[in-house]
């Protein structure tokens, strides 16, 4: 457990944001985790969520040995259905209690229901409920009750509130009163269903199934239509309902493993990334999940518990991972981690990707191909002694913002913040000129920091959360950790050193305008969509890390200016937005028919890894070329882009800025001499516009001389 007070206020004002999860799971042979901790990882971001619903739901494997069932009931008429039913197919109920639940001035009524439990019950039980469920309504449509926890080894806890005001309300927060292998948690902000029913607060329960989301699922009809030709029918009105009942039955009824079933959900767009057969996936494509979506689940049977993270294939909600010596965990923000295992591992999981793992096998999918999962972020403690320190434990983003102000106001060089945790919108728009002026954060600022920033140099000892500087007009930000996702959207001046790795979508819309040219720099490597719309600016990818696959797919889609220069070579199918291979042999099998091109020029085009824009005018007639060109690789409103593997070279320009900013980064994280040569020495990929095709003939290189 981290040394940190878990001060599950941060003293954040409340603002609404989107809905926040948390999830936490043992460690084979860890010791079960506690009720105080799973309201610990949620309560500290009350800031997403609202006052229209949380909730816990704890897997606990001792207690198998009952079926375990909870519902809301509005009239006693419901709880009399409900016991009368589940005694029909159960037989007499071990336990029968009535809770009295009040809060915000009304009272919620749950009933408490325990029978001994048989597996092969199971599937009856499910459709049971949902025939129960389905029956309580009067003839105006209201519901009079509704089972929402249910399983052998799960139990649900949620009600409407904030999450520290459902851990009161279920005692979850005075001391370790419950203790399980695996937690997850959630706090609300409704989208697609209302808020003022605990029916439609998180988490959903489907036997030993339970789910928490942010997002929208899209494909919600799809997903209702399978369900109900599965036979359930009774649905709350959320999307996020419909999730738990498909990971259920892929697991439960199908018999599917929990990383075929998270394939299935994830529905990435990269067909040849899912490993399961193509007739499984076929078969169950109702139960793929589509639109914005961040996931985590727990599931349990007879062997084993799981923790699952699904993100959906433009990772468009945010999602941290993280591991300890004991636990497992996963988080909408690194904070929430942070606070219970100070020196946890954390990394982020790429689009469409699941990570599994187990309280009895371990880490099953990291959720990355990455083979670094996560660089250490120990929050480093550099003390600036021309600078003024403030504890930032009780401070609230606009009252360490008044500080900022008040120290630039006064003359000050700069002003520090220790403990920063989660703390958002830190010095957002601040202006400083030509006048010098530091802001030493040691923590993990949440998101937005230095947004809008002109002329203020910011640094921050440990990583930082999403957005990050956002249309930065100019200064410095240098992070030592690591990056979320879109950091450097739109920034059009200044320099943004980060010493670890980047989320998805850093430097979108990046652009440079007069005299102003921005660069971003990253140290390890970036995930998909970097520099999507790119205009301007300079992007470097150093991988220090030297791994094999230094960044996502999609880099440079749409860009119409700038420069990204990647250390190592990059496969031509993660740039832009490439055609598939499938695709162009299609249609040249037809132009083949038609006697456009002969069986050899068809089979050397097809015995290619990736028919790239380069390899098809070299194997190809000019006419056939030019015509796969426009089809496939030209869009109306972007430009060619110029792919080149090559060392940086003075004919290309490059060393001038290059070498200038190198330096700058090299003292700014201290990096070996003997690592900064390999460095300038490396091969890099480097992507850029092009006006015609002539720009893409590159110019032989010469290497950088380097002093030894």
């Amino acid at each position: 457990m981290s040394d940190w007070v878990i001060d599950t206020t941060f003293g954040q004002p409340v603002v609404k944001d989107g809905c926040g999860v948390f999830g936490i799971m043992r460690k084979p042979g860890a010791p079960k985790i506690s009720n105080k901790v799973a309201v610990g990882g949620l309560a500290c971001i009350k800031y997403r969520g609202s006052s229209q619903g949380a909730g816990y739901a704890c897997f606990d494997s001792e207690t198998r040995s009952t079926f375990k069932i909870k519902a809301f009931i509005k009239e006693r008429i419901a709880a009399d259905t409900i016991t009368y039913e589940l005694s029909q197919l159960l037989g007499r109920p071990q336990s029968e209690e009535i809770e009295s639940l009040e809060h915000t001035g009304k009272t919620t009524n749950v009933l408490k229901l325990e029978f001994q439990a048989s597996k092969e019950m199971e599937a009856l039980l499910d459709l049971r409920v949902d025939g129960i469920n389905g029956s309580l309504f009067n003839s105006d449509g209201k519901i009079l009750g509704r089972i929402f926890s249910y399983g052998r080894s799960v139990q649900v806890f949620k009600e409407v509130g904030y999450p520290l005001d459902i851990a009161k309300l279920y005692g979850l927060d005075e001391e370790d009163r419950i203790f399980g292998d695996l937690w997850i948690a959630h706090t609300r902000q409704p989208t697609n269903s209302p808020g003022s029913s605990p029916i439609w607060s998180h988490p959903f329960c489907a036997l030993d199934c339970a789910i928490v989301h942010n997002g929208d699922i899209s494909s919600f009809g799809a997903n209702l239509e399978l369900l109900s030709s599965l036979g359930f029918r009774s649905h709350v009105g959320t999307d996020s309902e419909v999730v738990s009942r498909l990971l259920n039955y892929l697991i439960r009824v199908e018999k599917l493993s929990p990383v075929e079933a998270s394939r299935i959900l994830t529905n990435p767009f990269e067909e040849n990334s899912i490993d399961t057969p193509t007739q499984i996936v076929s078969k169950y494509k109702g139960a793929k999940l589509d639109g914005p979506f961040a996931v985590v689940a727990g599931y349990a049977d007879d062997d084993d518990t799981y923790l699952i993270a699904l993100t959906d294939r433009s990772k468009f909600r945010p999602i941290i991972l993280g591991e300890d010596e004991n636990n497992f965990y996963v988080a909408s923000e690194e904070i929430q981690i942070r606070m219970l295992s100070r020196d946890a591992r954390v990394w982020t999981p790429e689009p469409g990707s699941f990570f599994v793992a187990s309280a009895k096998s371990g880490l099953i999918s990291s959720g990355t191909r990455r083979e670094l999962l996560g660089r250490s972020s120990e929050t480093l403690r550099i003390s600036r002694p021309e600078i003024n320190y403030h504890d930032a434990s009780n401070l609230s983003f606009s009252e360490m913002n008044q500080k900022i102000q008040d120290a630039y106001a006064n003359g000050e060089s700069g002003i520090g913040f220790r403990n920063v945790a989660g703390h958002r919108y830190i010095g957002i728009g601040i202006t400083t000129g030509n006048k010098p002026f530091e802001i030493s954060l040691e923590g993990y600022p949440g998101n937005c920091l230095a947004n809008l920033n002109d002329g203020a140099s910011f640094e921050v000892f440990g990583n930082v959360a999403d957005d990050l500087a956002d249309t930065m007009h100019s200064g410095r930000v240098t992070v030592h950790g690591s990056a979320r996702d879109v950091a450097a959207q739109a920034l059009q001046g200044g320099d943004v050193l980060i010493r670890g790795s980047a989320g998805n979508r850093a430097a979108i819309q990046m652009r440079e305008y007069m005299n102003s040219k921005p660069y971003l720099i990253i140290g390890e490597t970036a995930d998909d969509y970097l520099a999507e719309y790119m205009a301007g600016g300079v992007v470097v990818v150093l991988n220090l890390t030297n791994e094999k696959i230094p960044v996502g797919s999609y880099v440079g889609t749409g860009m119409v200016g700038g420069a990204i220069y990647i250390r190592g070579r990059v496969d031509e199918q993660r740039i832009g937005l490439p055609p598939k291979k499938v695709d162009i042999l299609n249609y040249l099998e037809a132009e083949r028919l038609d006697g456009q091109i002969s069986l050899e020029d068809y089979e050397r085009i097809s015995n290619l890894e990736y028919p790239s824009e380069k390899a098809i005018s070299s194997a190809l007639p000019e006419k056939i070329a030019k015509r796969i060109k426009t089809l496939f690789f030209r869009g109306k409103y972007t430009r060619p882009i110029s792919v080149e593997y090559r060392p940086l070279s003075h004919e290309k320009d490059d060393l001038k800025p290059f070498l200038q900013k190198m330096e700058d980064f090299f003292n700014t994280f201290e990096i070996p001499v003997r690592e900064q040569e390999l460095v300038l020495k490396s091969s890099y990929t480097v992507i850029r516009p092009t006006a015609d095709e002539k720009s893409e003939t590159p110019v032989p290189p010469q290497e950088i001389p380097v002093e030894e």
